[in-house]
This record gives structure tokens, sequence and C-alpha cells, in this order.
């Protein structure tokens, strides 16, 4: 009993294992998202902007430092609370701390700060578009791994039928109503096509361990995907490519990401025009010292260092003001390259916006075209099966040769296969229009 309970158990476990390595489209997606290196490199750069924002913002407030010293002097010295000379060795304890805020420096902090948010948000765009990159990508993987299992499937059944047919053939010989020339007719075509489906079955592994490899799935891991219940009805989208352009200027990451790089470089042109500005700061210093060879001037006595800290204690505030004059004309130079590179976002802004037109467009195109394709074979895939019947009915009653049933046969394993080519290439062209137009990618 305890060891049916034990298989029982155990099986349950391998069910439970095979139903988990069961990949649909959506955890394919959701598995990328928090795996692949390429997104997680992305979302660190945006936790570095993130970072300098806050960098920016802990700029606004004082600098401040605590600063100390203890010398050992060795001969004459000077004595650095009276300033008097000393002829002997000496020591001396000096502490300080000084702190500093920028009351106004031509709006640099500011519009530092308003640069690093334009580049923050920039970065999150990038790492959203990274993702969409990689979706497309593990989307096209999956759609070709269902195509190939799909091919192979198609490619098993005409074994199949060329076995069922070799079979027919053998006994047609031995009865003596079929030449030993169309047996081997049977034979080779059989050969033929259990070569086709050795094809097809290492193509659909290979396509499997593409997808397996994107997903940066470890080599123990159990994987086999899911195939989804498709729609057997195709329909051509009513939009146009320039209703999906429009809409893509508003929800592409590439193009947010170049706009807020061209604020960016409008904020880092206005820091360089603030180096021209001068500079207000509010000052605030304390300082202390001690010298162990100060005496007091009427006994002659030895200061203890309590006495020292207590007499020598200063306080210093006030205001730095500072006017750059000339600086080698490295403000200019600088003020005129960051007009440049405003120049340069922006004309990267317009390419980012021709390539996305060129892509929706190709993307379009090819909606439409693949749409037809898989119009035309989904008929040639009909006429191929009726013409093979037809000819499988008229060899029967010998109105048909070898020759001729073959070639109905191959026919319709072409037709079947193009089909299937047409079929998932329309949904793919498909999937890639819908998600331009703000759709999310899904086959379900």
């Amino acid at each position: 009993m305890l060891r049916f309970i034990g298989f029982l158990a155990l099986l349950l476990i391998s069910l439970s294992t095979f139903a988990q390595s069961e990949w649909t489209l959506k955890s394919c997606l959701e598995h990328a998202a928090s795996n692949n290196i390429q997104i997680k490199q992305a979302e660190i750069q945006a936790k570095i902007a993130k970072n300098n924002v806050l960098q920016s913002i802990l700029n606004f407030g004082p600098s401040a430092n605590l600063n100390s010293g203890y010398n050992f002097n060795f001969g004459n010295s000077i004595d650095p609370t009276t300033f008097t000379f000393v002829r002997e060795n000496s020591q001396s304890l000096t502490l300080s701390f000084n702190s500093n805020l920028t009351l106004f420096n031509g709006l640099q902090k500011i519009n530092t700060y308003n640069r690093n948010k334009a580049e923050l948000e920039a970065a999150k765009y990038d790492a959203e578009n990274t993702l969409n990159n990689t979706a497309l990508q593990i989307t096209n993987l999956y759609l070709q791994t269902l195509l190939n299992e799909e091919l192979r499937e198609v490619a098993k059944k005409q074994m199949d039928i060329s076995e069922n047919q070799l079979s027919r053939a053998k006994t047609q010989a031995k009865a003596g109503t079929l030449a030993e020339a169309s047996l081997h007719e049977f034979e080779a075509q059989l050969a033929r096509d259990n070569a086709s489906f050795t094809q097809a079955k290492y193509n659909a592994l290979y396509s499997l361990l593409q997808l397996k490899l994107s997903l940066q799935l470890p080599d123990t891991t159990s994987f086999e995907i899911k195939a989804p219940e498709l729609s057997k009805t195709a329909m051509l989208t009513n939009t146009t490519s320039q209703t999906v352009f429009n809409t893509a200027l508003y929800n592409q990451p590439s193009i947010k990401s170049a706009q807020a790089r061209i604020a960016s470089a409008r904020f880092t042109r206005k820091i360089a025009l603030g180096a021209f500005s001068p500079t207000l700061s509010f000052v605030f210093n304390m300082s202390d010292n001690y010298f162990n060879k100060a005496v007091n001037f009427v006994t002659r006595e030895p200061i203890t260092l309590a006495t020292q800290f207590k007499n020598n204690f200063s306080k210093v505030a006030g205001f730095s003001f500072s006017l750059p004059i000339f600086t080698g004309g490295s403000r200019l130079v600088n003020t005129q390259n960051t007009k440049l590179q405003e120049q340069s976002r922006m004309l990267e802004l317009d390419n980012q916006k021709n390539q996305l037109r060129q892509t929706i467009e190709q993307a379009y195109n090819n909606v439409k075209a693949s749409f037809e394709t898989l119009l035309a074979n989904e008929k040639a895939k009909v006429a191929a099966r009726r013409s093979f019947e037809s000819y499988e009915k008229r060899y029967e009653v010998g109105l048909a040769n070898t020759f001729e049933l073959q070639q109905s046969s191959t026919n319709l394993f072409r037709a079947e296969s193009q089909y299937l080519q047409a079929k998932y290439t329309y949904l793919l062209n498909q999937k890639v229009l819908e998600f331009y137009e703000g759709k999310p990618l899904s086959l379900e």
C-alpha cells in the first residue's frame, strides 16, 4: 500500500512537472521580461539615471567638511596661536569645520536637476523599448516554432499516406495486378517522405531550441510550447498605415526616448550658459587649535589644552562672490558644443521617426501581401486535397497510374506546407502591425 501511494505521488509530481513545461506566448514574454540580460541592463541604466536625479537634488543643500591635523615640528617653528617664533621642537593640533551653500550660480543646479530628470525619462523609455524589441523577437521565434511543429505533423501525415499506399501496392503485387516497377516507385516515394519528415522533425527541434535559448533557460529545463487556439478566419485590417504611424508616434518608447534626450540637451546648454554668470555663496567656518609650547606671557606657565581650545575657538560667517573672466575660451566652446549636441539630438528624433514610418509601411504592406497569399494558398490546399482524393479513387479502379497518384500526393504535401507558411507569416505580420497600434502581443 505504501509503495502504491509513493508511486502515485511520484506520478503526480511528474505530471505537474510536465504541465509546467508547456509554455504559452504569454508565459514566454513574462519570463523574458524578468530574466532577459538586455532588459536587465536597460533597467540598471534607468536606476543609475535615478541616482543621478537624487544626487542633483542633494546638490541643492550645503557642503560641510570637518578637518583636523596633528603636526610634529622639528627645529624652529611658529606658534599658530600667537604667531611668535619658537626655537625648539614642538607639536600642534588644528581643528576646523567648513560649510558652503551656493545661493546663485546661473541656475546651473536647477538646470542640472532638470537635465537628469530628462535623462531618467529617456532611460526608462530605453528600457521599455528593449522590452518591446525582445517581445517581438520572442513572438517571432514562438510562431516559427509553431509553424515547424505543424509542418512536422504534415510531413508525418504524408509519410503515413505513403506507407498505406506501399502496403496496398504490396498486396496488389502479390496478386499480380501491379507491376514490380510500380512497387519500387511506392518504396522510393516512402523513402523521400521519410527524409522530409526527418528534416521537418529536426527543424521543429531546432526552432524550439532557439526559443529556449532566447529565453535563457538552463539546458536541464523541460521545455515545450502550448499551441493556442488560432482563429481559422483571416481578416484584413481596416486601418491605414498613416493611422498606425500617428498612433505609434505617441506610444512608441523609441520616439519618447529621443524627445526626452532633446530636452536633456536643452538643459545641458542652459548649464553651459550658466557658467558665464557669477557665483554667490554663503560660507561658515569654525576653527580651533592647540600648541604644546604655548605659555602665558605673564607667568610663563604652559597653557593647557582646554584653555587653548577655549581661547583659540573662532567662528566666521560671510558671503563669497566669484565672477569668471577668462578661462581659455572653454566656456564658449562648451556652449557651442552643447548647441550642436541639441541639433544632433533633434536629427536623431527625425531619424527615429523615419525608421518608424519605414517599419510600419513595411509591416502594413506585409500584412496585405501575406493576407492575399494566405487566401491563394488556402484555395490551392483545398484544390490539391480534392485532386488527391480524386486520383486515389481513380487509381483504385485502374484509371490512374502510379506516377499520377504520387504526383497528386506530392502536390498535396506542398500545398499544405505552403498554406501553413502563409498562415503563420500572415499571423506574425498582423501581430507586428497590431503592436505598433498599441495592442499587446497575444495569441489568445
